[in-house]
């Protein structure tokens, strides 16, 4: 009797711990949604100036804004952005950085976070995020890059890629 049992609450141990693993993929599955990429707008050049070196703790254009268009007479879209910015060329320590995203004229709720550092050696770096704004209305949209430094920094090469995306 004692054998069955242990056998019995193995199995039942076994089944219940696929109800779980099984429950947790569905909850999983439930937060992903598929979406269709509409468009790709790729913004990259040399910015070759200082940032913040004039005023402290200010967040700086470094692409030109671009109008990127959510498609569709209804419904919403998300746009996201992987961007890289090459900067250095300052002396200071602790010069953390963040980039942003920008859409329509306001940042993207990650826009804040510490993105990288500027090497205090005078070397340059590049630092990246990848950012997205969701539940966009479908219509036109502006864009743009915007960096930050806390020391200031120079900036060189800037390369954003934008996509728009349909759930």
């Amino acid at each position: 009797m004692n054998k069955l049992l242990k056998v019995t609450s193995l199995l039942a141990l076994a089944v219940g711990s696929c109800g779980v693993y099984s429950a947790a993929q569905a909850v999983e599955q439930a937060l992903a949604t598929k979406h269709v990429l509409e468009g790709t707008y790729n913004n990259d050049g040399e910015y070759n100036g200082s940032v913040g070196h004039v005023s402290a703790e200010t967040y700086t254009p470094i692409d030109t804004q671009l109008t990127v268009a959510c498609p569709g007479s209804s419904g919403t879209c998300t746009i996201q952005a992987d961007m890289w910015i090459e900067n250095g060329g300052e002396s200071s320590s602790d010069n953390y950085n963040v980039i942003c995203l920008y859409v329509d004229g306001t940042p993207s709720s990650f826009c804040g976070a510490k993105t990288g550092e500027t090497p205090s050696d005078g070397q340059y770096v590049q630092n990246s995020t990848s950012q997205a704004v969701t539940g966009l209305a479908h219509g036109n949209h502006t864009v743009q890059t915007y960096f930050y430094s806390v020391n200031g920094a120079n900036v060189a090469y800037y390369n954003s890629n934008y996509r728009v995306y349909k759930p």
